[in-house]
């Protein structure tokens, strides 16, 4: 069945309900995590992370239905040996890039990772009816369910709702005097307005481990090494978070596949560019 989101838009869901009740479910085990110190994984899967597990459409459509660009794209990638990779991000934010040989070869890694955060955490998917998600929806539902990768009432989140529970009324909570650790490529700059705004949100402390900017999928942690502990982690490491996730587990707190929010606090100008990315107190109704 679909929902309606935020007044927005449709989204898949396995129960007839108000979207406010099943964010409010998923809100409080996160918060609660955090208050109990348990490990809980959320990762965020929309078109990079369908086209990683599948394939970009230019490179699996049959050709008379790919669009002038799409078959395009598709020639070049062939001429240049291409085709089978992956590419996602801009340039500025994370930008992945791994060639047909790097991807075939992680696609099972991917899958494994998959499984491990939706057995204890949330995988939140971008599972709207919309032009744009709604082709990818029965895909993607029967990758996951080929490769052993539950996705029920008790694991399935709306892609946003990481980003409402930052930016809502629910992060002072989520935020306030916690020691966040932040998983990302930012350079020193950004570390630093990142750093600023969760003090501005109430946190405690920030520190940082820095992964790579386009191979996260091949990154490995020692999150043992931290001296600190931390209460909550925020990742930004695109397709390859769910790696990164899953070898943060020894540090038994809540982590949370961030994405673009890590982006809009290091650039606030960006907020207003993605759905609930703007703090309640900034919301401004009329430029929705």
């Amino acid at each position: 069945m679909s929902l309606q989101a935020g007044g927005t838009e449709r989204v898949y869901a396995f129960r007839d309900e108000d979207c406010r009740g099943w964010y409010r479910r998923f809100a409080d085990d996160v918060l609660a995590a955090v208050d109990e110190r348990r490990f809980l994984p959320v990762y965020r899967m929309a078109d990079g992370e369908f086209s990683f597990a599948l394939g970009a459409p230019e490179e699996r459509l049959p050709l008379r239905r790919l669009r002038p660009r799409q078959l395009a794209k598709r020639l070049l990638n062939t001429l240049r040996g291409r085709r089978g990779g992956h590419r996602s991000g801009s340039p500025g934010h994370g930008c992945e890039v791994y060639s047909p040989r790097e991807r075939r070869a992680l696609l099972d890694a991917y899958a494994a990772d998959l499984r491990f955060v939706a057995d204890r955490g949330y995988l939140a998917l971008a599972l709207a009816d919309t032009p744009f998600f709604a082709p990818w929806a029965r895909e993607i539902l029967d990758w996951l369910d080929a490769r052993g990768i539950p996705v029920h009432v008790g694991n399935y989140q709306y892609f946003y709702a990481v980003y409402a529970l930052l930016h809502g009324p629910d992060s002072e909570r989520l935020l306030g005097g916690r020691r966040v650790l932040v998983v990302n490529h930012a350079d020193a700059e950004r570390q630093a307005a990142i750093a600023e705004a969760l003090a501005r949100a109430g946190a405690a402390a920030t520190r940082f481990i820095s992964i790579s900017r386009d191979k996260a999928m091949l990154e490995r942690l020692d999150p043992r090494s931290l001296v600190e502990p931390v209460d909550l982690v925020l990742v930004g490491a695109g397709v390859g978070a769910a790696n990164v996730l899953r070898q943060l587990e020894p540090l038994g707190v809540p982590a949370l596949d961030a994405g673009y929010a890590l982006d809009v606090m290091a650039q606030p100008a960006l907020h207003w560019r993605r759905p609930y990315c703007v703090a309640d107190a900034e919301f401004e109704l009329e430029r929705v």
